[in-house]
């Protein structure tokens, strides 16, 4: 296929177009020469359009009139898309604005929900130290309570080796109670003397035994007094733990609603950003109905040319039949001219 055209190329489809009654255009100067870029082919149809007043060498008025025609219609045509294009700028400009606003009013919320959350965290490692603290507190207490009670268990342990110890001196000074009293009588005294300080040993290890089960009962009673008061306490820790757990709860639930209401905020932005894309779209859509009326006006300009080039071609039919005419009307003052001769003629003949 041939590439590329020229002003006579569109001159020639152009007239070609007007000679079948067709308004010539871009397309159907593309379509009849089978090449040519848009581009291209508008440049030289609107050459062919100022040239043609001249080719068709129309009256002055009608010239005039096809020109200024031309002129009204481009000047309103370009009015109205300097008036269309001048409000959608300001409208475009106050939702370039309007837009603007919400994102930094957006900006600012979710930077106060983010300072919000940052709190929130920082509570909740506080509270989760305290936490923390609570059971190492709780463990301590344990380890303490668990060595009052091993204490308590060795002195239980010596009060019954205690126990033991004087119940093998009661056999022993049975045992030897039985040996004396087998002894002969001369040594009777020798064996009374004996008896009374076993005697006052058994007491002596008696009233040991009897302060060393006080002082364990005594013991006993401050481990389990100890323990009552690590059992309060560990009881006491235990509902502060619950109650940090339920504060912890509540803080990520905080936590939770603050994501959620940061969620929120991403999602009405993108309802605004899609609301703007929409508004945009639509002035892109009044900006093609511009485009669609400055075409409309082109095509009102075109069928102006096409009427005054039907205007010419009646005048020029006109014309003819006014040669016409003409010739006819010298052909009869011929023919009268010829005639008087004649008659003149035959008047001056004998």
């Amino acid at each position: 296929m041939r590439t590329g055209v020229n002003l006579v190329d569109v001159t020639r489809a152009a007239d070609q177009l007007l000679a079948d009654g067709e308004r010539p255009t871009v397309e159907g100067i593309r379509k009849l020469l089978g090449t040519g870029s848009p581009g291209n082919v508008n440049t030289l149809l609107r050459e062919y359009y100022q040239t043609l007043p001249g080719r068709l060498n129309l009256p002055a008025p009608i010239a005039t009139a096809a020109a200024e025609l031309y002129d009204k219609v481009r000047s309103t045509a370009m009015e109205e898309v300097t008036e269309q294009r001048v409000d959608l700028e300001r409208q475009m400009a106050l939702e370039r604005e309007q837009l603007a606003q919400d994102r930094r009013s957006f900006e600012t919320e979710k930077t106060n929900l983010r300072s919000q959350a940052a709190a929130l965290t920082n509570d909740v490692e506080r509270l989760q130290d305290q936490v923390r603290q609570a059971a190492t507190r709780i463990a301590s207490l344990e380890k303490e309570l668990a060595g009052q009670a091993e204490r308590a268990a060795t002195a239980e342990a010596r009060a019954g080796a205690a126990d033991e110890e004087r119940e093998r001196a009661s056999t022993r000074h049975g045992a030897e109670l039985q040996r004396l009293r087998d002894q002969s009588e001369g040594n009777e005294r020798h064996f009374l003397s004996r008896i009374e300080e076993h005697k006052t040993q058994h007491q002596r290890l008696q009233a040991e035994r009897d302060r060393e089960s006080a002082m364990a009962a005594k013991r006993t009673a401050e481990l389990e007094s100890s323990l009552s008061e690590a059992l309060k306490v560990q009881a006491s820790l235990r509902a502060d733990q619950a109650a940090l757990q339920r504060e912890l709860i509540k803080y990520r639930e905080s936590a939770q609603a603050a994501e959620a209401a940061v969620e929120r905020l991403h999602v009405e932005s993108a309802k605004t950003e899609a609301a703007h894309r929409s508004a945009l779209e639509k002035v892109q859509l009044e900006l093609e109905s511009g485009r669609k009326a400055i075409e409309q006006h082109r095509r009102e300009r075109d069928d102006a040319v096409r009427e005054a080039a039907r205007a010419e071609g009646k005048h020029q039919a006109f014309q003819a039949q006014l040669e016409e005419a003409r010739a006819e009307i010298l052909r009869l003052h011929r023919s009268n001219a010829d005639a008087a001769n004649l008659d003149r003629k035959d008047e001056q003949r004998p």
